[in-house]
């Protein structure tokens, strides 16, 4: 007889959370799709963005800030910065690293 193990969930806090469904809603992906690349559950997924869904309409408007584009030269590495810190990304970038790194960042900031 097979032993079936299950694999140990990770435990978000609630600004990863909050990342992650905001990363899946830019990357133009299907729920299924980001979900299946992500190693997170669809229905999981589902739950976190109504939570986020609830949180956000309970909350003051937030404002958004300036951006401000260049004519420079384009390039493939995006730059994304908040306060004195700038992170390049590019195409082949880890977007589980970046999602760790940009929590960090916005408890930093």
């Amino acid at each position: 007889m097979e032993t079936v193990t299950r694999q140990k969930h990770k435990n978000y806090s609630a600004s990863e959370k909050a990342l992650l469904v905001d990363t899946y809603k830019i990357s133009g992906l299907s729920c299924k799709q980001w979900c299946t690349e992500n190693n997170i559950g669809y229905s999981t997924l589902q739950r976190w963005m109504q939570k986020n869904w609830k949180q956000k309409t309970s909350q003051p408007q937030q404002t958004w800030i300036p951006v401000v584009t260049t004519t420079e030269k384009k390039s493939e590495v995006l730059s994304v910065q908040a306060g004195p810190f700038t992170i390049p990304v590019a195409a082949n970038t880890d977007m589980k690293l970046l999602v760790s790194v940009l929590t960090v960042m916005r408890e930093l900031c």
